[in-house]
């Protein structure tokens, strides 16, 4: 049973790549989202992108590192998402 649909949503999720966040992400994606995997250390966000994506299909999980204490690395999120997902419909600030 699923608890809500985010089929055809896209989410960036904020220190997703460990702990609460990641957690998020994966909740997410299992309700349908595409998820954005976003922390300061890049590796780890592709470790946790790429656990997603096993599950749920490539391109469920895309990884845009960021730091986001600052103004230009957050451009860059919303523009890369935008870039290979075409729009953001969910933010949520881990």
């Amino acid at each position: 049973m699923s608890l809500f649909d985010l089929t055809g949503k896209v989410a960036i999720i904020t220190g997703s790549s460990r702990g609460i966040g990641r957690a998020i992400a994966e909740a997410f994606a299992d309700q349908g989202a595409k998820v954005v995997i976003s922390s300061r250390k890049a590796d780890a966000c592709q470790e946790a992108a790429d656990a997603i994506n096993a599950r749920h299909g490539e391109g469920t999980a895309i990884v845009v590192p960021a730091n986001i204490s600052s103004k230009e690395a957050l451009q860059n999120l919303v523009d890369e998402t935008r870039a290979q997902l075409g729009r953001i419909d969910i933010l949520v600030c881990n």
